[in-house]
């Protein structure tokens, strides 16, 4: 495995749609996504896999894989957001507690509104909830908000400022133990890996969520510079850990779909752990293991 990010490879397993926080639709994601020559791709929506069906078909139109993902917001001293991937969308018990994560994401941007309001930025939250649709709301529909309102000249800024880690409207999600994500991602058949670690400073918790059953790590992200990524490459291969990348993507603002993460080679790296996890014969294909 390289320590230089990979740029322009055809694995990408890390990408949100409108039924999150992310500005494309899951067609108009898996449209821009083959446009760039991906092969696989993961979509990764924050707390949902609404747009996992929408998304296979536009796939399977265009030839590219899609691997049936979800980014669970968790705790553990801090924010952790563990990605489940090759999760299987209708296990009764994921689809539950996805449920009871979208009333506290509402919950949530209520209570980040009043915060605002005290700031004497008022917005109108079931206006920003609304507007979400069928996506799951979060910070970024709060910032954009902030954008329109002229509280804030972008997103970054709102961020900065505002709604980012101890800043004065930043409101934490609701405490899901990390150890009881990775369970709910097991229990549905997947492979549970922490995203972004260095941007989320919790390096030194790796080795701890190893003990709770990690899967693997996202090492290629683009936040992640190269120390970092020799770092994670090194606790990877200490804890016999699943080394993982994307984008991350989320809209034009970001990196595009595949200039971070995997080539099938490496990809291909990662399945054996899938198959054994699940008690299936090493030869089983992509297809049998829940992509489309």
């Amino acid at each position: 495995m390289s320590v230089t990010a990979p740029t322009g490879y055809p694995v990408d397993l890390h990408a949100h749609s409108t039924r999150s926080d992310g500005a494309l639709s899951p067609t108009a994601l898996i449209e821009k996504a083959a446009g760039r020559g991906l092969k696989i791709m993961a979509l990764t929506d924050h707390d949902t896999t609404a747009g996992f069906e929408e998304a296979s078909e536009v796939g399977r139109r265009l030839g590219v894989t899609l691997i049936p993902g979800v980014e669970i917001s968790a705790w553990h001293e801090r924010e952790v957001h563990v990605l489940g991937y090759f999760v299987d969308p209708s296990d009764e018990a994921l689809s539950a507690a996805l449920r009871q994560r979208k009333i506290a994401r509402e919950d949530r941007v209520r209570t980040i509104c009043a915060r605002l309001k005290g700031l004497g930025m008022p917005l109108d939250a079931e206006g920003i909830i609304s507007r979400a649709g069928r996506g799951n709301v979060g910070r970024p529909h709060v910032a954009r908000a902030m954008v329109f309102a002229q509280y804030v000249r972008s997103h970054d800024e709102a961020f900065k400022r505002y709604l980012g880690l101890n800043k004065p409207a930043y409101v934490a999600a609701s405490h899901l133990p990390v150890a009881d994500a990775i369970a709910l991602i097991h229990g549905a058949g997947g492979l549970a890996v922490i995203a972004h670690p260095c941007a989320d400073r919790l390096e030194k918790h790796i080795p701890a969520f190893a003990e709770m059953g990690l899967d693997g790590v996202e090492v290629y992200h683009p936040a992640h510079h190269h120390g970092q990524r020799v770092a994670l490459l090194k606790l990877c291969e200490l804890h016999q850990l699943a080394v993982t990348g994307g984008t991350d993507f989320h809209g034009p603002e970001g990196d595009p779909p595949g200039t971070c993460g995997l080539t099938v080679e490496d990809f291909e790296q990662i399945l054996p752990r899938l198959r054994r996890r699940r008690g299936l014969d090493l030869g089983a294909t992509l297809d049998q293991l829940g992509a489309s």
